[in-house]
């Protein structure tokens, strides 16, 4: 597997590039599916879910589009398509609103505002989670992502990350009309909140059949394994979230411990928050326990990721130095 780092994943500008470059991308409005691995409360197992566009609607005379939440269960071959919520874009205003219809809402709030300047605070109900913390967060800076290396698109697009106020740890890092890097879509509720250990993770976008984002795997091109049901080609009991991480927040090392039930070989991929890989590494059928350093990684939020031919295990941790 080709191996790229980060600093050639992601690159950082100067704010004069970014105050020329005025073009403001929405989010897609049709053909668009976010594929994103959720923790399932129920279960208590991770599964994966899929957010599709599909239809508009009238309401008090602003057009929504509504999206579908598609859950493989009972099986892969029975999904379950219920309506998710109702978005609506202003493109002149740079904003997004939602009706969170998953939670018997019926008044639009507020869910990603890109007009807002650096250092600005900015409320944002949509991302409201209850006692979990508030809707105010403040955007702390924006940078470019080149698109050629996480999907099909070409060039970059602005990177934005809006920290809470208060240190609830839900943030927001959303890459302009793609991808924010838990969901997209407002789908936790006031139930079960915040946890930092089972929050969602956005593993692909796809666009008219393009894959406009998509985590791990060689680029170029981004790995349709990853898009759509990831279940598809390995028993539903396989796909489980049994990896353990530890220590968890990280400062310079962290143990991968791997499922006693995993008796195969396989890759061990360690991507950052945007879905940029920083690590691979190959283990044996006879290793249950790999070592990562982790003092070259900035604090934030990363993903591991076990595959094998049977096996996807993913788990999340954080660096804080």
């Amino acid at each position: 597997m080709r191996i790229i780092t980060t600093g050639l994943l992601i690159l950082f500008f100067a704010l004069p590039f970014i105050n020329h470059a005025q073009t403001y991308y929405p989010l897609p409005e049709e053909n668009a599916y976010w594929t994103v691995i959720e923790y399932d409360w129920n279960s208590g197992e991770t599964t994966d879910v899929i957010y599709n566009l599909n239809g508009d609607t009238l309401i008090n005379n602003l057009n929504y589009k509504k999206i579908y939440r598609l859950d493989d269960y009972p099986t892969i071959y029975d999904t379950i398509s219920t309506l998710h919520c109702l978005m609506r874009q202003n493109v002149e205003e740079k904003k997004i609103w939602f009706i969170r219809h998953y939670l018997g809402e019926t008044v639009e709030k507020l869910g990603y505002d890109l007009s807002v300047e650096v250092g600005d605070t900015v409320s944002l109900p949509a991302f409201h989670f209850g006692e979990y913390g508030d809707s105010l967060f403040y955007l702390l800076y924006i940078d470019s992502v080149d698109m050629d290396f996480v999907g099909e698109l070409s060039g970059y697009r602005k990177f934005y990350v809006f920290p809470p106020v208060q240190n609830s740890g839900m943030g927001i890092e959303y890459i302009e009309g793609v991808i924010e890097q838990r969901s997209t879509i407002p789908n936790l509720n006031n139930i079960n909140g915040y946890d930092p250990f089972r929050q969602s993770e956005t593993v692909c976008l796809q666009v008219n059949g393009s894959y406009w984002y998509a985590i791990g795997g060689e680029n170029p091109p981004p790995p349709n394994e990853y898009c759509g049901f990831l279940a598809v080609e390995v028993e539903r009991d396989k796909f489980v979230n049994d990896l353990k991480v530890y220590p968890n927040p990280a400062d310079e090392l962290i143990t991968i411990r791997l499922p006693d039930m995993v008796a195969e070989s396989g890759s061990v991929l360690v991507y950052n928050s945007t879905g940029i890989l920083n690590n691979t590494f190959k283990t044996q059928i006879s290793e249950k326990n790999l070592m990562i350093n982790t003092t070259h990684l900035v604090d934030g939020f990363y993903c591991v990721l076990f595959r094998s031919k049977n096996y996807s295990l993913l788990k999340k941790f954080i660096v804080k130095h």
